[in-house]
């Protein structure tokens, strides 16, 4: 099914609800409602089967890690672990773990935006060349019945082009209603992100990330819902519920590690290349106001071009504070993720009552859904048009080095 179906089919159920009659309207939408909540209920249900052994599969590294030796030398490592190695290992399976996480209504919407983004840009591309084509072709009258079926005429590339920009247009259309769904989603999160704040991820590095993010935290509340039911149908059954609260652990450490990854990808690789920009642009300054002094070049020109860099140096330098009030953002979050780590780790040593671990991960479901609330700072400048179109130049090459 294509985007464009999709969305008549949107706007065909729309149009059945409102014309309804009231009651019929509420009847649609609690049955709606209800098959939302059951499909995502599914959704969690099969992840939850899916995700279990890799989480077990970790607790016991963790179980394990205080009782191994801190560092073998290194003939005597091939014998058995030490804690660098376990941890090593303890990672990968995170890193696992997060590529089973990062999938979602939100993530699935996220992902179709962005598809619909890439064709739309794959049809400027294709007007361009049948534009270009359409100079040298023959008008129709000119050319001759055998060559009309070897070539295109310049009324062929006039439809091909009235038929590619419709294509763009109806495309732009689901785009817009993906931005509505995405902003309605964030705010079922209970994330206060509007139209220009989706405007602002979407034209930063940071965005794919920030959502990725936002997806896993939600599913690992949702999870730690469902070690919680575990937990509490378990009883007395100590050894069962203290495996539920060691995967509950490795949640909590999953979550310290996606944001680690994201603050370590933005001060070391994002960040030295922005730099690197403004030094390029520097650079082309130097050299353009030496040409000027030399009257070695078209001083207009020359002058154009150190307006360019200097709007270059202007963009990479409030992309450069965004990106740090992101991971600064971020880090403040890790402290406390942290400490919630340190906490949990402690008690899954003390263990003694089930119900005080359900309790706990009561808790520990409270702080996931205080630590969804997250600010994104925007953009600054981001109306300004010259700007926005530098943001995502540059956008393209952070993602693409």
């Amino acid at each position: 099914m294509n985007h464009h179906m999709i969305h008549f089919l949107a706007v065909s159920f729309f149009i059945a609800t409102t014309f309804a009659p009231a009651n019929g309207l509420r009847a649609q939408e609690e049955t709606l409602e209800d098959q939302l909540r059951q499909k995502e209920e599914d959704r969690i249900g099969r992840l939850f089967e899916k995700i279990v052994p890799t989480l077990d599969e970790a607790r016991k590294l963790v179980d394990r890690h205080d009782q191994l030796p801190k560092r073998r030398f290194l003939l005597l490592r091939p014998f058995g672990d030490d804690q660098e190695s376990n941890e090593a290992e303890t990672t990968q399976l995170l890193d696992e773990a997060i590529e089973m996480l990062d999938s979602s209504p939100l993530r699935d919407l996220w992902r179709e935006l962005h598809a619909t983004r890439k064709l739309i840009r794959k049809g400027h591309h294709k007007l361009a060349e049948y534009r270009q084509r359409r100079v040298s072709a023959p008008r129709e009258k000119e050319a001759g019945l055998f060559d009309r079926a070897f070539i295109s005429t310049k009324e062929d590339y006039d439809k091909m082009i009235a038929a590619e920009e419709g294509e763009i247009k109806a495309s732009e259309k689901v785009v817009d209603d993906l931005k509505d769904g995405i902003v309605k989603l964030l705010k079922d999160l209970h994330l206060d992100i509007d139209r220009d704040g989706l405007e602002s991820l979407l034209s930063s590095v940071s965005g794919d990330d920030f959502v990725s993010m936002i997806a896993l935290f939600d599913n690992i509340r949702q999870l730690t819902g469902q070690l919680q039911d575990l937990t509490e149908q378990s009883g007395e059954a100590l050894d069962i519920a203290k495996r539920y609260y060691g995967m509950h652990v490795v949640l909590v450490k999953i979550m310290d590690r996606m944001q680690h990854r994201f603050i370590t990808e933005i001060d070391q690789e994002h960040i030295p290349r922005l730099q690197g920009y403004t030094k390029d642009a520097e650079g082309n300054i130097r050299q353009a106001l030496e040409l000027i002094r030399k009257e070695g070049g078209d001083e207009s020109i020359l002058r154009s071009n150190i307006e360019s860099n200097e709007l270059t140096m202007r963009a990479a330098k409030l992309y450069t504070e965004y990106l740090l009030q992101n991971a600064d953002l971020i880090r403040s979050e890790n402290k406390q993720i942290k400490k919630n780590l340190s906490t949990a780790l402690n008690t899954y040593k003390t263990v003694k009552l089930s119900s005080d671990v359900s309790r706990l991960m009561k808790t520990g479901r409270q702080n996931f859904e205080a630590l969804m609330k997250l600010q994104i700072p925007p953009l600054r400048e981001f109306r300004n048009e010259m700007l926005r179109k530098e943001y995502q130049r540059m956008t393209t090459e952070l993602l693409n080095p």
